[in-house]
């Protein structure tokens, strides 16, 4: 095809290329064309109008005559992919021009507005700019686009400037100078083709940068250049600015400050760059370096280390990483990479699956009983070992090895510890090396998993060396054996070290040196892109030993911002830049195998397309042919590749990656539900996430969990507020869900947890019949009974009756009853409580062989059984107590359930700390602890913490009793009020002990605060009681027995035989201590009819003392 003929196909006229052969019209012709010759070749007029329009922009831009289609000027012009693009936007206007038209012949007319056209083009080009439209006396011109430059804004200005000196040389035929103005924007635009159509339409650019450039100019006086405020950062102090105030422009909407540029400052502006990481040479860092190197002596010597380098990206983490790599080569070692995912951050063991999988040599085609092999001999026939590293990959084992609950506790933390086991297998034998990438990306459990390894490292010959960014503050970093090393930039000499790395020591010119040490300022990523582009962009010839520049330092194009230098090196790639993007859809990481079934190319292409970008150094390459995995270099050049595309594009390549990850049966629901949503497949995504949601909190992963339910309800949203009925019944149920996922998470108390069930009761009163209503009631009870607001909780528990009989359904009805008896027992109405708990037990039996723990986040049955123990208890009903807690922990035993272990060992806690038992205290809370801690357990963390101080008080530990103010504060802080009354009577009984007797006055007082503004006073007679010791102790007795006495009857009135017994000994003690010995008897004896055998068996042998002392005194 003829020059010609590739140009009227780019306007889609190649049907009229005939007519132009016909009357010999080359390509060095087109200029010279006018439109009456047009006419004359008897074209039609849309066809004859489009060619002209095209012929006027070649003509006028002065792009014609450098080449034909297909050189880089050209290109400028053809049909290019729209993009989205940080473009500077100059709108440059003729001033007068309609008065000039009035009275001016047109055809000296014509022949000023081409000279200003010119003189216009001219400019922009000199630039390095493109004049994207001709709008008779008005030009659009781009700065960033096709091609970006390293200081696009910069340029915009300058080339403004110079364009209102340029249009100042010309005059009109009488000597009148013409005049301009000159308004320039920044932003985010669509730029390129939009519509497959003609070269004006090519250039076309979509948003509001070109309309606010348009109203700048348009208040611009004449020979004045007009910038926003928001682009000054991007000019530095190169220009002096005149402030023109707040303006208000048609079309834009909001106020813009506006400051006319005067001129330039010729003051070299600092150099800001976007942060990111990255691997470089290495200089600068040998302090750093030397502190781990020597960690890591003192670990292959048997005293294991972590060592945490911390810094913003870009800083040069990963290079130090590579150079204690390099250290540890030297030494036989065993050495093992793990690297975390911002895509996997909440997948469960990602980096740990990621480094197993690629140990075990595991490969895709690999059938389950071959990857089991593979496993089986990674772990050195270690088949328990092998079984529990199969299913943290997720691979059937079930055929080969005993079958255990995946979704239990226990085979949750025994394959952590697999997991750690593992890792650890060679650290006997030689030292072991771990390095951790990118911390800051780590989902919740391997986090636990590193917690477990750093546990076991400090006396193996192990180092953790990890890397991740400033906002990463993880709790193991005040470990003792943790190293933090924070990084901070480099000074001109190691800048000027790393260019010569990159230059093969070859000299640069002093005024390139300069210019990179000063907008590089000091981080190493910024040094080595800035570098590597001025290399790359043909501005400097290489002479040997040095290199020159190529003309004037003002043509080299120098990045001003790490992503405009990203972006020029993705627009050097050409045709490969599309791989890079579609790369970038899939994420940092991507395989071959899938960018084969996503690019659409022949394996020729897609493998020449990679090897360019492994040789631009943008990827990295692990493997070989088929089995190659690639990796962005950085994840910011992944960052630029992925926001130049389109958000339509986007969703295409992301729906050819669902397609092609769907088939896969391993792929995670999460991974599968982001490329949905990123492919705007709205009802797929929200059904995966629910998915991934409901597989986290199985596991039990409930952080992950929650991430993955959030992002189906916002999916959801839109459709809900349309009114769509599916979707307000799908948004109840996620909403449930998150519920259960973030009791044991946050707590029954959260206010998200609050916030959640109250948006699904309103979406539930908008539905006639909805079988959840009865959960968002259960889970609400949670709350306002936690919260302390017992009587809500009350009619929330009847209502929740009330639903529960009316459905059938009997576990609700079961969780109901209990909780009807559980409140009132809080509320110290123990007769009531018992009837309610002794229905639920019976209700027990019908669903004692279902799993509910799903459904309510524990075990009802164990619930029922722990508090017919606490109920016991307050009746003096010891053996009963006993028999039921026997009970609970079988089933919570049977049930093997998290967060049902949790709330099981707490509760006994509390039973005995009711019962004065602390060796059971301190055995449970030990339990406890490691439960809250193995698991992440919040809803159960602070509660553990209080109990512990409470026990160090009845250890004598003095300190307990500031624990536990820090500890009762933060519960409060969390709107926990539930046990905090009871909780406060301790801490004061025991403050008495340690002889703290104001403190323990203020946790008396502050108990019996507490418990009127909650209602919950089951523990109400003991405040009495302790009002009894105070008043002894100063020396009022008859306060003493009055207060003891209204501890008695508060005790009758509620049947807690407990307190009534112990107020009963506090009572007679006071009689035999002042001498009415005749009325000890009658202070015990009513109560002793109320005792049956072998309960209250502390109590009893001090009441029988007692009656013995008196009896002997007669």
């Amino acid at each position: 095809m003829s020059d010609i003929g590739a140009w009227l196909e780019e306007l889609g006229l190649l049907k009229y290329q005939s007519v132009f052969d016909d009357a010999e019209i080359d390509f060095d012709i087109l200029p010279e064309l006018r439109e009456a010759d047009l006419a004359e070749l008897g074209l039609p007029l849309g066809p004859r109008r489009k060619i002209w329009s095209a012929l006027m922009r070649m003509t006028e831009a002065g792009h014609v005559h450098d080449a034909p289609v297909g050189s880089p000027k050209a290109l400028a012009l053809s049909a290019t992919q729209a993009e989205r693009r940080h473009l500077t936007v100059m709108f440059v206007d003729l001033v007068g021009s309609t008065e000039m038209v009035m009275r001016m012949d047109a055809e000296d007319m014509r022949g000023i507005i081409t000279r200003y056209q010119k003189a216009v083009a001219s400019v922009v080009d000199d630039f390095s700019g493109f004049v994207a439209t001709l709008l008779g006396d008005g030009m659009l011109c781009y700065f960033g686009w096709p091609h970006a430059n390293e200081d696009d804004t910069d340029r915009a200005v300058r080339a403004g400037l110079a364009v209102i000196e340029a249009t100042k040389k010309i005059t009109t035929p009488d000597g009148t100078p013409l005049a301009s103005r000159v308004g320039i924007a920044s932003g985010i635009v669509v730029v390129g083709d939009l519509t497959g159509g003609a070269a004006r339409q090519e250039a076309a650019v979509v948003g509001e940068t070109p309309n606010l450039a348009a109203r700048l100019q348009g208040i611009a006086a004449p020979n004045q250049l007009v910038v926003p405020a928001d682009v000054l950062p991007l000019l530095g102090n190169n220009f002096e600015f005149k402030p023109l105030g707040q303006q208000t422009l048609k079309g834009v909407g909001w106020a813009v400050e506006a400051f006319a540029v005067e001129g330039e400052n010729f003051v070299e502006s600092r150099f800001f760059a976007r942060r990111a990481g990255a691997i470089m040479p290495m200089v600068g860092r040998n302090r750093e370096v030397d502190v781990v190197i020597d960690r890591w002596s003192e670990a292959a010597a048997g005293r294991g280390q972590m060592v945490l380098i911390t810094g913003e990206a870009g800083i040069g983490k990963s290079r130090i990483v590579q150079s204690i790599v390099d250290v540890a080569a030297l030494n036989n070692h065993t050495r093992v990479f793990f690297q975390c995912s911002p895509y996997h951050a909440d997948s469960a063991f990602y980096p740990f699956i990621q480094q197993l999988t690629h140990a075990a040599g595991i490969l895709p085609q690999d059938t389950p009983e071959m990857r089991l092999d593979k496993i089986e001999a990674v772990t050195d026939g270690d088949l328990k070992l092998a079984a529990l590293i199969a299913s943290v990959l997720g691979i059937d084992r079930s055929d080969r090895y005993h079958h255990t609950d995946p979704s239990s506790a226990e085979h949750r933390a025994l394959k952590m510890k697999a997991v750690v086991d593992f890792c650890m297998k060679d650290a006997a034998n030689k030292p072991l090396l771990l390095v951790f990438e990118d911390l800051h990306w780590i989902d919740p459990t391997s986090l636990e998993v590193i917690d477990l390894l750093l546990a076991q490292t400090a006396t193996s010959k192990i180092m953790i060396l990890a890397t991740c960014r400033p906002s990463f503050a993880p709790a193991f970093a005040a470990d003792t054996i943790v190293t933090q090393l924070k990084l901070g930039r480099l000074g001109r000499d190691e800048i000027y070290a790393i260019v010569a790395k990159l230059t093969n020591n070859k000299t640069l010119p002093n005024e390139i040196m300069k210019v990179i040490a000063h907008r590089t300022d000091g981080v190493p990523l910024f040094v080595e892109e800035l570098t590597k582009t001025i290399l790359e962009s043909g501005a400097l010839s290489d002479v040997g030993d040095r290199y020159v520049i190529n003309g004037a330092l003002g043509d080299i194009a120098i990045p001003a911002t790490l992503h405009d230098s990203l972006m020029e090196r993705l627009d050097r790639l050409g045709e490969t830049k599309d791989i890079a993007q579609i790369a970038s859809c899939i994420g940092r990481d991507f395989s071959y195998r899938l960018i084969a079934k996503v690019a659409d190319r022949s394996s020729e292409a897609l493998d020449e397309a990679l090897d360019k970008l492994v040789a631009a150094e943008l990827i990295q390459r692990h493997g070989v042919d088929r089995e190659a995995s690639f990796v962005f270099k950085h994840a910011l050049v992944r960052d630029a590749a992925y926001e130049s595309l389109l958000k339509e594009v986007r969703r295409k390549f992301h729906k050819r990656i669902f397609d092609a990850l769907e088939v896969e049966i391993e792929t995670a629901p999460e991974l599968l539900a982001t490329h949905a949503e990123a492919a705007g497949l709205t009802d797929q995504a929200i059904t995966l996430w629910e998915t991934a949601g409901n597989s986290a909190i199985a596991r039990p992963a409930y952080k992950e969990a929650g991430a993955h339910l959030r992002r189906a309800i916002t999916l959801n949203r839109p459709k809900v507020e349309a009114g769509d009925q599916d979707a307000v019944m799908k948004a109840i149920a996620l909403k449930v869900q998150l519920f259960v996922a973030l009791a044991p998470e946050k707590g029954l108390w959260a206010d998200e947890a609050l916030v959640v069930l109250e948006s699904a009761l309103a979406l539930a009163d908008k539905v006639e019949e909805n079988p959840l209503r009865g959960d968002i009631i259960y889970g609400l009870l949670l709350i306002t009974y936690f919260r302390g607001n017992l009587t809500t909780s009350i009619v929330r528990a009847d209502e929740l009756i009330e639903l529960a009989q009316a459905s059938g359904d009997t576990a609700q009805l079961l969780v109901a009853k209990r909780l009807a008896g559980i409140v009132r027992l809080k509320m110290g109405r123990f007769e009531e409580a018992q009837v309610c708990l002794d229905e639920a037990e019976i209700i027990c039996r019908n669903v004692a062989s279902e799993d509910l723990t799903g459904r309510f986040g524990h075990d009802p049955v164990m619930a029922v059984q722990i508090y017919q123990s606490i109920s016991a208890m307050f009746q003096g009903q010891t053996t009963v107590s006993e028999k039921y807690l026997q009970q609970a922990q079988q089933r919570a035993a049977l049930v093997d359930h998290p967060n049902t272990n949790c709330a099981m060992h707490s509760l006994i806690v509390a039973r005995s700390t009711l019962a004065n038992d602390p060796a059971a205290e301190k055995h449970h809370l030990s339990i406890l602890t490691q439960l809250v801690e193995e698991h992440d357990v919040s809803a159960s963390r602070m509660w553990a913490e209080a109990s512990v101080a409470l026990l160090r008080m009845a250890e004598g530990d003095a300190s307990g009793l500031e624990a536990y103010r820090i500890a009762d504060a933060r519960m409060i802080d969390a709107n926990i009020r539930l046990l905090l009354p009871g909780n406060r009577v301790v801490a004061a009984r025991r403050a008495i002990a340690l002889g703290r007797l104001d403190e323990a006055r203020e946790w008396m007082q502050a108990a019996g605060a507490l418990m009127n503004e909650t209602g919950e006073k089951s523990w109400l007679p003991d405040i009495y009681r302790l009002r009894a010791t105070f008043s002894r102790m100063a020396g009022d007795d008859d306060a003493a027995e009055k207060n003891l006495k209204k501890a008695t009857k508060l005790a009758q009135d509620s049947a807690a035989v407990l307190w009534e017994l112990r107020a009963g000994i506090d009572l007679a003690r006071l009689y035999q201590e002042t001498n009415r010995k005749d009325a000890v008897i009658s202070a015990i004896r009513p109560v002793f009819d109320k005792i049956g055998e072998g309960d209250c068996r502390l109590e009893m042998a001090a009441a029988k003392e007692l009656m013995l002392g008196f009896i002997a005194a007669k």
